[in-house]
């Protein structure tokens, strides 16, 4: 098997370093909020600032970004058509079972790499009783068609994905 080119490699990177940033931002904001508010205040973040901090990552990494998952809590963050096979076979696994993956989309190459579920997350995506309890009817409020319970620590939550394109930056 022969390695990946250099623009694959670079593109890779890039996408990387983008789930990272990402990644990071989500979190500190949740922990944040939770440290404020609990639980009902950290929905507020994924409510109404996840997608446009998410954009806010892309646009200054000229990339596509976002977080996809078997069970998605808001809609606009179904699978991308060329994830969509990923997500479904690996839908139920832990997260130590899910690998990272690589597409070549013609002019673009695409990432996924797995979310674990974290302690901090259970709060409001563990058994469907447990978030009730925690966050009472703010979900079901804010997102009357939500999918995104049932998880334990350790589970695969979903993905994140990205798109970069080659030759850029």
């Amino acid at each position: 098997m022969s390695a990946a080119p250099p623009e694959v490699t670079a593109a890779v990177e890039r996408a990387n370093a983008a789930i990272q940033e990402l990644q990071t931002t989500l979190i500190s904001r949740l922990k944040e909020e939770m440290g404020r508010g609990g639980p009902k205040a950290a929905v507020s973040v994924c409510r109404d600032e996840a997608q446009e901090l998410t954009a806010s990552v892309g646009k200054a990494n000229a990339l596509a970004i976002g977080r996809t998952s078997h069970q998605v809590r808001n809609p606009a963050n179904a699978p991308r058509p060329w994830a969509a096979a990923v997500v479904a076979s690996n839908a139920g696994r832990k997260m130590a079972e899910a690998s990272p993956a690589v597409f070549d989309l013609g002019g673009r190459v695409g990432v996924l790499r797995p979310i674990g579920t974290m302690e901090m997350c259970v709060t409001c995506h563990g058994p469907r009783e447990t978030v009730k309890t925690a966050i009472g009817d703010v979900l079901g409020t804010s997102y009357p068609d939500d999918h995104a319970v049932g998880f334990a620590t350790g589970d695969l939550r979903g993905w994140f994905w990205v798109e970069v394109p080659l030759g850029a930056r």
